[in-house]
């Protein structure tokens, strides 16, 4: 049985993001605290906003909670750096060593993106106890459960990467991409669900934010872990997450084909 020659390379790209990760200790400690009182904060906001209730909207405060609690911690360990490093990449001009390389260059972000996914694992798990405490974390109630969140939030992670790829290679038109980045990522926490659960919005909205890619990239699986969405839909979810992930990635792949191109016209 031979290995692929693209193998050890796409491993050395995962293992040099794993390093990146652990590389700044100080920077690590200061994610853990402020996320610490981040969760802190966000139970005095939603018990305040729920004031003397203790269900609004058919919605209990403690599953309130529990979706702002778990929807940081996936926030967080699902966050795509695809879309930063390519923008850093040409930025700097190491683009172009980048695409003469025997892997391809998308496949070279898919493994370092990888990379960081693995590093920032280790940080949650620190910040689980205090989660428990603070967010009332606690474990899926099923197993139907807990394998529909585990499979769904394998596909947010997907779709994330998915959604951030196109915004990344907007970089080979425009160079900079910061004012589109903190716009994309304004927009996207707010349609994805990350910000505000789905069920609070408006009936028109929600109806359309559940049929779109966006929501699959948070409240999808957020919402099967807090036991919003139960048997039947849970494989609905599932399918539609699927399905856009088939249909970004043929959009994905579209353009980069004319990032490619656009590429060799700033190279003359």
């Amino acid at each position: 049985m031979t290995i692929s020659p693209s193998l050890p390379a796409l491993k050395a790209c995962t293992g040099m993001a794993l390093q990146r990760t652990w590389a700044y200790r100080s920077r690590m400690a200061l994610w853990i605290l402020r996320n610490m009182l981040m969760l802190f904060s966000m139970r005095m906001i939603w018990t305040a906003v729920y004031g003397d209730r203790t269900v609004m909207n058919g919605i209990h405060l403690d599953m309130m909670i529990l979706y702002v609690t778990i929807g940081m911690l996936q926030a967080y360990l699902l966050e795509p750096i695809a879309s930063g490093e390519i923008a850093r990449r040409i930025q700097r001009g190491t683009i172009a060593s980048d695409l003469v390389r025997p892997v391809g260059f998308l496949p070279q972000m898919l493994a370092y993106d990888i990379g960081f996914l693995i590093g920032r694992i280790p940080l949650i798990a620190i910040v689980l106890p205090f989660a428990a405490i603070v967010g009332s974390l606690q474990a899926p109630p099923t197993l139907e459960t807990a394998v529909g969140y585990a499979v769904s939030l394998i596909l947010a992670y997907v779709l994330s990467v998915l959604v951030w790829l196109p915004i990344g290679m907007i970089g080979f038109w425009t160079i900079n991409t910061t004012g589109i980045n903190f716009l994309a990522y304004s927009v996207l926490a707010f349609v994805s669900g990350q910000m505000v659960p789905l069920w609070f919005l408006p009936d028109a909205l929600r109806t359309t934010l559940r049929w779109l890619p966006f929501q699959g990239m948070s409240y999808a699986p957020l919402s099967i872990y807090v036991g919003e969405t139960t048997g039947y839909d849970i494989l609905i979810t599932i399918a539609t997450q699927a399905i856009w992930i088939v249909l970004l990635a043929a959009l994905v792949w579209w353009i980069w084909q004319r990032a490619r191109y656009a590429v060799q016209i700033q190279g003359g």
